[in-house]
């Protein structure tokens, strides 16, 4: 077959599918492992999302400066240094080796966190419990993320389609063996879906690093010989990572707020809430998957020194993701009960009215993914390029001063329902995509040198 033309949606889809793959494995993943929890009790499904997001929140800016090591690996092979390519990913482990160790002593403020809450005690006894778990193993998602950018960076992402599908199957089958006690395994419920979730991160960490250093990979890329601290690079992997880590972080922390304050409002709200976050994270992440594409090829096309090139990549992956969020967006507002039904438990007097409240937010959610999917697309374009500052800017101004102070007032003083707020974190991403949009227009992302020391 004829090589594809530079920056065309068919190289972005060549590059992107094994990724949509990748993370639509994972949401599967998460998306299943919920509906265990949902048949094992109404308050291990209203517990597992708020302790799982407060957990990937506290390790989201580790794991967005980590990551950030695949627009380093990406710029360099664009620039065909493979050396600089094994550095930058030894930089990225290190530096997760040391974010896991700072993970851990935040582990107190979130079981503060979980405890004033004011969710129902039956609830916050298992939100502790997760959270726990989870966070003491957090550090094992930041390496994979460092680990990954070695493949990612050089558009080998068929290796982490298999890794990763590889690694979530197996979270499922132990996930449904130990919530449940399947044979002589214990029934661990809630516990249970966390170790499991940490067994697969396990694995896929183990299968990294061996594909890391097969003798194909020590010999052309040096991977043992150079695994080591390089000081000006890893300096520049924070100077440029960081930012990226702290708007991830501003980005999803605000998302655990929404969480926790809708959950404030009563525990059928919290549960139809938490139906809906699964549903989308299920319909996004194949999104995240074509962005991650889209800040690869956008980072190896400026290594490259074609950056007009790296401009076409940036909208041509944004109108693939809003291809894609119309065809949900259409599916949402027909066919509301295909997913939300799934979530239901028969002999349960609660999940009448959780799933009755769910099916209402289905329209908002249409609405929501549709913005959701250019933010995302253009926030990684921003990332690839290395104008990391910019989207930190973004995301506080958009999140804490629009956003969060908007959920507060509707959950607490407006005593607005469940379809007015979801409205509102509509229109919050509406905001921000329109913010990237500018920024891309603009040109200015472009003038970013990550690799200038």
């Amino acid at each position: 077959m004829n090589k594809p033309a530079p920056g065309s949606p068919r190289e972005l889809l060549n590059l992107a599918y094994p990724l949509i793959l990748s993370t639509a494995s994972a949401t599967i993943m998460q998306f299943v492992n919920r509906v265990f929890l949902s048949r094992y009790s109404s308050d291990a499904l209203a517990a597992c999302v708020p302790a799982g997001i407060l957990a990937f929140s506290f390790g989201c800016f580790f794991m967005g400066t980590a990551s950030y090591t695949n627009a380093f690996v990406a710029q360099y092979h664009g620039r065909k240094l493979p050396s600089k390519v094994t550095l930058s990913l030894w930089q990225g482990v290190w530096l997760s080796l040391l974010a896991w160790i700072l993970l851990l002593f935040l582990t107190p403020a979130g079981l503060w966190i979980i405890n004033a809450s004011g969710h129902a005690p039956s609830v916050k006894i298992l939100e502790e419990r997760y959270f726990l778990i989870l966070n003491c193993g957090g550090g094992l998602s930041i390496l994979n993320a460092a680990l990954a950018a070695f493949f990612v960076g050089r558009s080998k992402t068929k290796v982490t389609m298999l890794v990763n599908i590889a690694s979530n199957l197996l979270n499922v089958l132990l996930t449904w063996l130990l919530v449940f006690g399947v044979g002589p395994l214990p029934e661990l419920g809630i516990e249970g879906a966390a170790y499991s979730f940490l067994a697969g991160q396990t694995a896929m960490a183990l299968a990294y690093i061996t594909l890391i250093l097969t003798p194909k990979n020590r010999k052309k890329y040096r991977t043992l010989q150079l695994a080591r601290l390089d000081r000006p690079l890893f300096l520049r992997l924070l100077k440029y990572g960081m930012p990226n880590g702290i708007g991830f972080m501003l980005d999803v922390a605000s998302f655990t707020v929404f969480i926790f304050l809708v959950g404030n409002m009563d525990k059928i709200s919290l549960a139809a809430n938490n139906v809906i976050a699964s549903i989308n994270s299920l319909a996004f992440m194949p999104v995240i998957g074509l962005g991650m594409a889209t800040l690869t090829l956008t980072g190896q096309y400026i290594g490259a020194r074609k950056r007009e090139v790296a401009e076409t990549v940036a909208y041509t992956g944004m109108k693939i993701a809003v291809s894609y969020a119309l065809t949900l967006s259409l599916i949402f507002v027909l066919f509301p009960h295909a997913l939300v039904d799934m979530f239901g438990q028969p002999n349960s007097p609660d999940y009448a009215a959780i799933l009755e409240a769910s099916r209402s937010l289905m329209k908002m959610l249409a609405v929501f993914i549709l913005f959701d999917a250019v933010g995302i697309i253009f926030g990684d374009a921003l990332r690839g390029a290395g104008d990391t500052r910019f989207q930190m800017t973004v995301a506080l101004v958009c999140a804490w001063l629009i956003f969060v102070p908007g959920i507060y007032y509707l959950t607490h003083a407006g005593h607005a329902s469940l379809q007015v707020i979801w409205w509102w974190a509509a229109f919050y991403v509406s905001a921000l995509a329109a913010v990237l949009w500018m920024r891309i227009r603009s040109g200015k992302w472009l003038e970013t040198d990550i690799l200038k020391r």
